[in-house]
Protein backbone atom coordinates (compact mmCIF):
# COMPACT_ATOMS: atom_id res chain seq x y z
CA UNK A 1 0.00 0.00 0.00
CA UNK A 2 1.07 3.56 -0.72
CA UNK A 3 2.00 6.15 1.70
CA UNK A 4 1.25 10.02 1.12
CA UNK A 5 1.85 12.65 3.36
CA UNK A 6 -0.09 15.54 3.62
CA UNK A 7 0.93 18.78 5.69
CA UNK A 8 -2.31 21.08 6.38
CA UNK A 9 -1.23 24.49 8.03
CA UNK A 10 -4.54 25.47 9.88
CA UNK A 11 -5.46 28.77 11.46
CA UNK A 12 -5.49 29.44 15.17
CA UNK A 13 -8.78 28.89 17.01
CA UNK A 14 -11.69 27.39 15.06
CA UNK A 15 -9.89 26.40 11.69
CA UNK A 16 -7.32 24.22 14.23
CA UNK A 17 -10.37 22.66 16.05
CA UNK A 18 -12.28 22.13 13.12
CA UNK A 19 -9.65 20.32 11.59
CA UNK A 20 -9.09 17.71 14.88
CA UNK A 21 -12.43 16.86 14.86
CA UNK A 22 -13.09 16.20 11.33
CA UNK A 23 -9.70 14.14 10.92
CA UNK A 24 -11.28 10.58 11.81
CA UNK A 25 -13.84 11.32 9.23
CA UNK A 26 -11.14 12.89 7.08
CA UNK A 27 -9.48 9.54 6.91
CA UNK A 28 -12.46 7.12 6.25
CA UNK A 29 -13.79 9.67 3.26
CA UNK A 30 -10.15 9.28 1.25
CA UNK A 31 -10.24 5.44 2.10
CA UNK A 32 -13.80 5.38 -0.26
CA UNK A 33 -11.62 7.53 -2.74
CA UNK A 34 -8.18 5.98 -2.77
CA UNK A 35 -8.62 2.84 -1.15
CA UNK A 36 -4.93 1.39 -2.25
CA UNK A 37 -3.59 4.83 -0.97
CA UNK A 38 -2.77 4.95 2.95
CA UNK A 39 -2.91 9.13 3.92
CA UNK A 40 -1.09 9.99 6.41
CA UNK A 41 -1.64 13.86 8.28
CA UNK A 42 0.61 16.23 9.60
CA UNK A 43 -0.63 19.24 11.48
CA UNK A 44 0.72 22.59 11.82
CA UNK A 45 -1.00 25.16 13.39
CA UNK A 46 0.18 29.03 11.93
CA UNK A 47 -1.39 32.55 11.31
CA UNK A 48 0.26 33.05 8.45
CA UNK A 49 -2.95 30.71 6.92
CA UNK A 50 -5.14 33.27 8.25
CA UNK A 51 -4.63 36.39 6.58
CA UNK A 52 -7.27 36.72 3.78
CA UNK A 53 -5.07 39.19 1.37
CA UNK A 54 -2.02 37.44 1.37
CA UNK A 55 -3.32 34.13 -1.13
CA UNK A 56 0.03 34.38 -2.47
CA UNK A 57 2.24 34.13 0.38
CA UNK A 58 0.21 31.41 1.89
CA UNK A 59 0.76 29.72 -1.35
CA UNK A 60 4.68 29.89 -1.09
CA UNK A 61 4.66 29.36 2.34
CA UNK A 62 2.62 26.24 1.89
CA UNK A 63 4.95 24.81 -0.91
CA UNK A 64 8.10 25.97 0.90
CA UNK A 65 6.78 23.64 3.93
CA UNK A 66 6.19 20.82 1.62
CA UNK A 67 9.54 21.13 0.67
CA UNK A 68 10.98 20.97 4.37
CA UNK A 69 8.69 18.21 5.67
CA UNK A 70 9.15 15.88 3.23
CA UNK A 71 4.95 16.04 2.63
CA UNK A 72 3.52 14.71 -1.06
CA UNK A 73 0.57 17.39 -0.33
CA UNK A 74 0.43 20.99 1.62
CA UNK A 75 -3.13 22.52 1.94
CA UNK A 76 -3.26 25.77 4.15
CA UNK A 77 -7.28 25.96 6.04
CA UNK A 78 -8.36 29.64 6.83
CA UNK A 79 -11.72 30.99 8.64
CA UNK A 80 -10.61 34.31 6.74
CA UNK A 81 -12.77 34.84 3.03
CA UNK A 82 -10.90 35.33 0.18
CA UNK A 83 -12.94 37.43 -2.87
CA UNK A 84 -12.08 37.40 -6.36
CA UNK A 85 -14.03 40.01 -8.56
CA UNK A 86 -16.71 40.26 -5.82
CA UNK A 87 -17.28 36.17 -5.23
CA UNK A 88 -16.14 34.34 -2.65
CA UNK A 89 -13.27 32.24 -2.82
CA UNK A 90 -13.62 29.00 -1.78
CA UNK A 91 -10.37 27.28 -2.66
CA UNK A 92 -7.27 28.05 -4.59
CA UNK A 93 -4.93 25.44 -6.26
CA UNK A 94 -1.29 24.90 -7.39
CA UNK A 95 -1.38 22.12 -9.15
CA UNK A 96 2.53 22.49 -10.11
CA UNK A 97 3.30 22.89 -6.38
CA UNK A 98 0.81 20.46 -5.32
CA UNK A 99 -0.18 23.00 -3.02
CA UNK A 100 -3.45 24.89 -2.30
CA UNK A 101 -5.39 26.77 -0.11
CA UNK A 102 -9.39 26.34 1.64
CA UNK A 103 -11.21 29.28 3.18
CA UNK A 104 -13.87 27.84 5.51
CA UNK A 105 -16.55 30.84 5.91
CA UNK A 106 -17.96 30.12 2.30
CA UNK A 107 -19.01 26.69 3.22
CA UNK A 108 -21.99 28.20 5.56
CA UNK A 109 -22.76 27.04 8.80
CA UNK A 110 -25.40 23.97 8.02
CA UNK A 111 -23.69 21.04 8.06
CA UNK A 112 -20.04 22.55 8.39
CA UNK A 113 -18.06 19.34 9.32
CA UNK A 114 -19.61 17.30 6.32
CA UNK A 115 -18.90 19.71 3.87
CA UNK A 116 -15.37 20.78 5.33
CA UNK A 117 -14.58 16.84 4.83
CA UNK A 118 -15.56 16.52 1.31
CA UNK A 119 -14.01 19.99 0.22
CA UNK A 120 -10.76 18.90 2.04
CA UNK A 121 -11.38 15.26 0.55
CA UNK A 122 -11.87 16.60 -3.13
CA UNK A 123 -8.47 18.81 -2.76
CA UNK A 124 -6.59 15.50 -1.54
CA UNK A 125 -7.75 13.25 -4.38
CA UNK A 126 -7.80 15.79 -7.30
CA UNK A 127 -3.78 16.44 -6.30
CA UNK A 128 -3.27 13.51 -6.19
CA UNK A 129 -4.85 12.36 -9.61
CA UNK A 130 -2.70 15.31 -11.22
CA UNK A 131 0.52 13.69 -9.73
CA UNK A 132 -0.09 10.74 -11.41
CA UNK A 133 -1.08 12.27 -14.72
CA UNK A 134 -4.35 11.18 -14.76
CA UNK A 135 -7.19 13.49 -16.35
CA UNK A 136 -9.59 14.38 -13.33
CA UNK A 137 -11.54 17.48 -13.00
CA UNK A 138 -12.12 19.07 -9.00
CA UNK A 139 -16.37 19.38 -8.78
CA UNK A 140 -16.53 19.64 -5.15
CA UNK A 141 -20.51 17.81 -5.99
CA UNK A 142 -21.10 16.72 -2.64
CA UNK A 143 -20.90 20.56 -0.97
CA UNK A 144 -24.28 21.66 -1.86
CA UNK A 145 -23.10 25.29 -1.43
CA UNK A 146 -24.12 26.86 -4.70
CA UNK A 147 -22.86 26.35 -8.01
CA UNK A 148 -18.68 26.24 -8.00
CA UNK A 149 -17.23 27.92 -10.84
CA UNK A 150 -13.30 27.81 -12.15
CA UNK A 151 -11.67 30.56 -13.31
CA UNK A 152 -7.94 31.91 -13.58
CA UNK A 153 -6.92 33.54 -10.92
CA UNK A 154 -4.78 36.70 -12.83
CA UNK A 155 -4.48 38.59 -9.50
CA UNK A 156 -1.83 35.83 -8.42
CA UNK A 157 1.00 33.72 -9.85
CA UNK A 158 0.89 31.07 -6.64
CA UNK A 159 -2.16 29.61 -8.23
CA UNK A 160 -2.98 28.20 -11.59
CA UNK A 161 -6.73 27.47 -10.12
CA UNK A 162 -9.39 29.42 -8.35
CA UNK A 163 -12.81 28.00 -7.24
CA UNK A 164 -15.63 30.84 -6.17
CA UNK A 165 -19.20 30.49 -5.53
CA UNK A 166 -20.11 32.10 -8.54
CA UNK A 167 -23.75 33.83 -6.62
CA UNK A 168 -22.52 36.70 -5.73
CA UNK A 169 -25.33 37.29 -3.60
CA UNK A 170 -25.60 33.09 -1.87
CA UNK A 171 -21.93 33.73 -1.53
CA UNK A 172 -21.39 36.33 0.46
CA UNK A 173 -24.85 35.21 2.58
CA UNK A 174 -22.79 32.41 2.97
CA UNK A 175 -19.66 33.85 4.01
CA UNK A 176 -20.64 35.98 6.30
CA UNK A 177 -22.58 32.99 8.17
CA UNK A 178 -19.68 31.29 7.92
CA UNK A 179 -17.32 34.14 9.31
CA UNK A 180 -19.92 35.00 11.94
CA UNK A 181 -20.23 31.13 13.49
CA UNK A 182 -15.89 30.99 13.10
CA UNK A 183 -15.77 34.09 15.84
CA UNK A 184 -17.30 31.40 18.15
CA UNK A 185 -19.44 34.38 19.65
CA UNK A 186 -20.29 31.87 22.48
CA UNK A 187 -16.43 32.30 24.09
CA UNK A 188 -16.87 35.75 24.60
CA UNK A 189 -20.78 35.09 26.96
CA UNK A 190 -18.18 35.83 30.43
CA UNK A 191 -17.37 39.41 28.97
CA UNK A 192 -21.48 40.04 29.41
CA UNK A 193 -21.29 39.31 33.42
CA UNK A 194 -21.02 43.22 34.06
CA UNK A 195 -23.69 44.21 31.77
CA UNK A 196 -26.32 41.19 33.01
CA UNK A 197 -26.24 42.33 37.00
CA UNK A 198 -26.53 45.59 35.85
CA UNK A 199 -29.69 45.12 34.04
CA UNK A 200 -30.74 42.65 36.24
CA UNK A 201 -30.45 45.25 39.34
CA UNK A 202 -32.04 47.94 36.77
CA UNK A 203 -35.07 45.50 36.19
CA UNK A 204 -35.24 44.95 39.71
CA UNK A 205 -35.47 48.28 40.78
CA UNK A 206 -38.26 50.22 37.94
CA UNK A 207 -40.29 46.59 38.78
CA UNK A 208 -40.93 48.22 42.29
CA UNK A 209 -42.50 50.87 40.81
CA UNK A 210 -46.71 50.99 39.41
CA UNK A 211 -45.90 52.25 36.07
CA UNK A 212 -44.28 49.47 33.97
CA UNK A 213 -46.79 47.04 35.71
CA UNK A 214 -49.67 49.35 33.87
CA UNK A 215 -47.78 49.31 30.35
CA UNK A 216 -47.21 45.97 31.07
CA UNK A 217 -50.65 44.88 30.79
CA UNK A 218 -51.48 48.34 28.32
CA UNK A 219 -48.93 47.28 25.32
CA UNK A 220 -50.02 45.14 22.53
CA UNK A 221 -47.51 42.31 21.48
CA UNK A 222 -45.88 44.81 18.83
CA UNK A 223 -45.15 47.09 21.17
CA UNK A 224 -43.16 44.58 23.10
CA UNK A 225 -40.95 43.56 19.65
CA UNK A 226 -40.60 46.93 19.20
CA UNK A 227 -38.94 47.85 22.51
CA UNK A 228 -36.91 44.49 22.07
CA UNK A 229 -35.40 45.69 19.19
CA UNK A 230 -34.52 49.00 20.35
CA UNK A 231 -32.96 48.04 23.32
CA UNK A 232 -30.62 44.96 20.93
CA UNK A 233 -29.95 47.39 18.60
CA UNK A 234 -29.41 50.19 21.06
CA UNK A 235 -26.77 48.00 22.90
CA UNK A 236 -24.97 46.37 19.99
CA UNK A 237 -24.56 50.33 19.12
CA UNK A 238 -23.05 51.16 22.06
CA UNK A 239 -20.73 47.86 22.43
CA UNK A 240 -19.76 48.95 18.93
CA UNK A 241 -18.84 52.49 19.38
CA UNK A 242 -17.51 51.96 22.96
CA UNK A 243 -15.18 49.73 22.15
CA UNK A 244 -13.76 50.66 18.76
CA UNK A 245 -15.49 47.26 16.45
CA UNK A 246 -16.41 49.41 13.61
CA UNK A 247 -13.59 49.48 10.70
CA UNK A 248 -13.38 51.98 9.03
CA UNK A 249 -11.66 53.30 5.22
CA UNK A 250 -8.20 53.31 5.32
CA UNK A 251 -4.83 52.47 2.59
CA UNK A 252 -4.26 49.35 4.54
CA UNK A 253 -7.90 47.36 3.62
CA UNK A 254 -10.24 47.02 0.81
CA UNK A 255 -13.26 47.18 0.64
CA UNK A 256 -14.92 44.09 0.46
CA UNK A 257 -13.21 43.17 2.80
CA UNK A 258 -14.10 45.90 5.24
CA UNK A 259 -18.05 45.61 4.22
CA UNK A 260 -17.41 41.63 5.29
CA UNK A 261 -15.82 42.59 8.48
CA UNK A 262 -18.30 44.85 9.44
CA UNK A 263 -21.09 42.96 8.97
CA UNK A 264 -19.83 39.75 10.38
CA UNK A 265 -18.99 42.00 13.73
CA UNK A 266 -22.94 43.11 13.34
CA UNK A 267 -23.94 39.64 13.88
CA UNK A 268 -21.67 38.27 16.03
CA UNK A 269 -22.73 40.90 18.26
CA UNK A 270 -26.39 40.87 17.70
CA UNK A 271 -26.17 37.06 18.39
CA UNK A 272 -24.12 37.51 21.79
CA UNK A 273 -26.74 40.41 23.44
CA UNK A 274 -29.75 38.29 21.92
CA UNK A 275 -28.29 35.46 23.95
CA UNK A 276 -27.94 37.87 26.98
CA UNK A 277 -31.29 39.21 26.60
CA UNK A 278 -32.63 35.57 27.01
CA UNK A 279 -30.47 35.34 30.31
CA UNK A 280 -31.52 38.59 31.86
CA UNK A 281 -35.13 37.65 31.04
CA UNK A 282 -35.02 34.26 32.60
CA UNK A 283 -33.46 35.55 35.84
CA UNK A 284 -35.81 38.42 36.33
CA UNK A 285 -38.59 36.15 35.48
CA UNK A 286 -37.75 33.69 38.10
CA UNK A 287 -37.32 36.57 40.72
CA UNK A 288 -40.78 38.52 39.49
CA UNK A 289 -42.16 34.63 39.83
CA UNK A 290 -40.66 33.77 43.25
CA UNK A 291 -41.42 37.88 44.66
CA UNK A 292 -44.37 39.03 43.45
CA UNK A 293 -47.78 38.80 44.82
CA UNK A 294 -50.31 38.17 41.93
CA UNK A 295 -52.67 40.03 43.84
CA UNK A 296 -50.47 43.41 43.20
CA UNK A 297 -51.19 42.80 39.26
CA UNK A 298 -54.73 43.45 39.43
CA UNK A 299 -54.12 46.21 42.53
CA UNK A 300 -51.41 48.22 40.20
CA UNK A 301 -52.06 47.19 37.19
CA UNK A 302 -55.55 46.73 36.82
CA UNK A 303 -54.85 42.93 35.50
CA UNK A 304 -57.24 40.36 35.12
CA UNK A 305 -57.03 37.84 37.86
CA UNK A 306 -57.59 34.70 35.08
CA UNK A 307 -54.08 35.33 33.57
CA UNK A 308 -51.83 35.82 36.57
CA UNK A 309 -49.18 33.78 34.19
CA UNK A 310 -49.37 35.91 31.62
CA UNK A 311 -48.74 38.90 33.03
CA UNK A 312 -45.60 37.28 34.85
CA UNK A 313 -44.42 37.18 31.29
CA UNK A 314 -45.71 40.28 30.10
CA UNK A 315 -44.10 42.23 33.46
CA UNK A 316 -40.56 40.19 32.93
CA UNK A 317 -40.77 41.20 28.96
CA UNK A 318 -41.11 44.86 29.71
CA UNK A 319 -38.48 45.32 32.42
CA UNK A 320 -35.52 43.10 30.41
CA UNK A 321 -35.83 45.74 27.87
CA UNK A 322 -35.86 48.37 29.79
CA UNK A 323 -32.88 46.61 32.36
CA UNK A 324 -31.02 46.27 29.70
CA UNK A 325 -31.09 49.41 27.84
CA UNK A 326 -31.44 51.77 30.80
CA UNK A 327 -29.09 49.65 33.10
CA UNK A 328 -26.12 48.53 30.61
CA UNK A 329 -25.82 51.27 28.40
CA UNK A 330 -22.53 53.41 29.34
CA UNK A 331 -21.25 49.94 30.92
CA UNK A 332 -18.31 48.30 29.07
CA UNK A 333 -17.17 44.59 28.52
CA UNK A 334 -15.30 42.68 30.52
CA UNK A 335 -12.28 41.35 29.03
CA UNK A 336 -11.99 44.03 26.20
CA UNK A 337 -9.05 41.81 24.14
CA UNK A 338 -10.63 38.63 24.26
CA UNK A 339 -13.80 40.75 22.48
CA UNK A 340 -11.37 42.34 20.08
CA UNK A 341 -10.44 38.55 18.97
CA UNK A 342 -14.16 37.96 17.80
CA UNK A 343 -13.58 40.52 15.38
CA UNK A 344 -11.93 39.74 12.21
CA UNK A 345 -10.13 43.54 11.51
CA UNK A 346 -7.99 43.36 15.01
CA UNK A 347 -7.66 39.36 14.09
CA UNK A 348 -6.89 40.25 10.33
CA UNK A 349 -4.28 42.98 11.75
CA UNK A 350 -2.61 41.21 14.21
CA UNK A 351 -2.12 38.07 11.74
CA UNK A 352 -0.80 40.87 9.04
CA UNK A 353 1.24 41.48 11.10
CA UNK A 354 3.00 38.55 12.14
CA UNK A 355 3.38 37.80 8.32
CA UNK A 356 5.08 40.94 7.42
CA UNK A 357 7.60 40.99 10.08
CA UNK A 358 8.05 37.14 9.09
CA UNK A 359 8.47 38.49 5.76
CA UNK A 360 10.91 41.26 6.37
CA UNK A 361 13.25 38.53 8.71
CA UNK A 362 13.17 36.12 5.45
CA UNK A 363 13.98 39.04 3.39
CA UNK A 364 17.18 40.32 6.19
CA UNK A 365 17.71 36.91 6.25
CA UNK A 366 18.12 36.59 2.26
CA UNK A 367 20.24 39.74 1.68
CA UNK A 368 22.56 38.45 4.93
CA UNK A 369 23.27 35.15 2.87
CA UNK A 370 23.79 36.86 -0.37
CA UNK A 371 26.29 39.53 1.25
CA UNK A 372 27.84 36.29 2.88
CA UNK A 373 28.09 34.42 -0.93
CA UNK A 374 29.29 37.73 -1.91
CA UNK A 375 32.14 37.97 0.26
CA UNK A 376 33.37 34.24 0.68
CA UNK A 377 33.56 34.71 -3.67
CA UNK A 378 35.57 38.17 -3.15
CA UNK A 379 37.82 35.83 -0.56
CA UNK A 380 37.90 32.96 -2.78
CA UNK A 381 38.91 34.99 -5.84
CA UNK A 382 41.81 36.84 -3.57
CA UNK A 383 43.34 33.53 -2.62
CA UNK A 384 43.14 31.99 -6.12
CA UNK A 385 45.09 35.36 -6.99
CA UNK A 386 47.53 35.33 -4.71
CA UNK A 387 48.54 31.77 -6.10
CA UNK A 388 49.07 32.85 -9.25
Amino acid sequence: MEDIKIGLIVAPDMPEKLTYKCLDALQQQLKKLLPDIDCIFDIETDSVTGSAEYVHECIDYAYRRKNEKKWDFSICITDLPSFSNSKAVLADVSTDNQTSLISIPPLGVYRLKHKFVHALSDIVYYLYNVSINEATELTFNHLAVGNIKQVDPKDHNSTNERYILNSTIIGSIKTVLGMTYANQPWKAIGAFKKIISLGFATGTYVSIFPTPWKLSIDFSILRFIILMFIAVIGMVAWLIYSHHFWEKPSTKNQRKYRYAYNLTTLLTLISLTVFNYIILFLFLFISVMLFVPDELFQLWGQADGDTSFSNYLRLTWFITSVGLLAGALGSVLEGDEKMKELTYSSRQFARSQKIDERLKKEEASSSYKEREDQHDGQVQSHKEGSKQ
